[in-house]
């Protein structure tokens, strides 16, 4: 990563359009986790608008379900991951959303000519938080950063009271992110791999996994 970028929404956006076609995660009705990939897009500096058929099971896990992950590789080894929700657009906004995302990617008039359009129906993201990883850069950069009225939950390893300043699990960080402190040690989120390596080598189990 350019020690001048930003790492903010807006730089998250470009990273996720530049990326194209992206990884979509959603949830199928038994519970079981679904992985597509996802090319018809549109974005704002406010939401990511998508499109599917409405007959098709991607659709109809969002509106089931609209909790979503999308995922692009920006280039080899740096990701940007948008986590949030997708609503179906107010059903007046639709042809306008629809239509951007076929100025944008042509071949979906193809998709979806005209006498089919109504079969098609497009989804916002206007809430929730992008993780950039870069997993190029050593250490490695992990940046959290809220999107829209979105809250980032803390998600990775904590030290805790327990510790005894031992030092035992400095060694064992791969990427040199766990800084003396007092009264405890303190572990660099934005360069942790959340690999586990230090709450397995520390003897007073006082690191501890928190989140997803």
């Amino acid at each position: 990563m350019d020690e001048k970028e930003i790492i903010d929404p807006v730089f998250c956006l470009r990273g996720l359009q530049e990326a194209g076609t992206l990884a979509c995660a959603t949830r199928a009705s038994d519970g079981s986790p679904r992985v597509r990939f996802v090319a018809g897009l549109h974005f704002e500096l406010d939401a990511v608008y998508l499109l599917a058929s409405r007959g098709m099971p991607f659709a109809r896990q969002l509106v089931a379900d609209p909790r979503l992950q999308l995922l692009g590789t920006v280039r080899k080894g740096v990701y940007v991951r948008l986590t949030g929700e997708a609503h179906p657009v107010p059903e007046d906004e639709q042809v306008r959303w629809r239509l951007k995302i076929f100025q944008e990617r042509p071949y979906y008039r193809e998709l979806y000519p005209p006498y089919k359009h109504d079969d098609s129906l497009v989804f916002a993201v206007r809430d929730g938080y992008f993780q950039y990883l870069d997993l190029v850069s050593m250490p490695i950069q992990r940046v959290y950063v809220p999107f829209g009225s979105g809250t980032v939950p803390f998600s990775g390893y904590r030290i805790n009271e327990k510790c005894g300043r031992c030092g035992s699990c400095r060694p064992a960080c791969p990427e040199n992110c766990i800084e003396t402190g007092d009264p405890v040690f303190r572990i660099r989120q934005e360069n942790c791999l959340q690999c586990g390596a230090c709450a397995e080598a520390c003897p007073r189990g006082a690191i501890e996994r928190v989140g997803d």
